[in-house]
């Protein structure tokens, strides 16, 4: 699953995968579509559900901010059902 949202130059993504071992991983990276700033994290989550209230607080962070959701992005639950 991958998650984008931009505000003018800046982007902010999100992927959720499970790794081999049912670990649930989050990557995000940001930066700036015009020059070579960018950087990435990844948080290792034990379950689905925590994946999702992750996803959810960073929704809600990153529109407060004045980023906008990508209109191809899926709800997390869809994707994994």
């Amino acid at each position: 699953m991958l998650l984008r949202w931009q505000k003018q130059a800046d982007y902010f993504t999100v992927s959720v995968y499970q790794d081999l071992v049912g670990d649930w991983i989050l990557t995000q990276s940001w930066g700036n579509c015009l020059n070579d700033d960018s950087e990435f994290s990844h948080t290792v989550l034990p379950s689905l559900h925590e994946a999702e209230k992750y996803v959810t607080k960073l929704r809600l962070s990153l529109i407060k901010n004045g980023f906008r959701e990508r209109s191809d992005n899926a709800p997390l639950r869809s994707i994994y059902e």
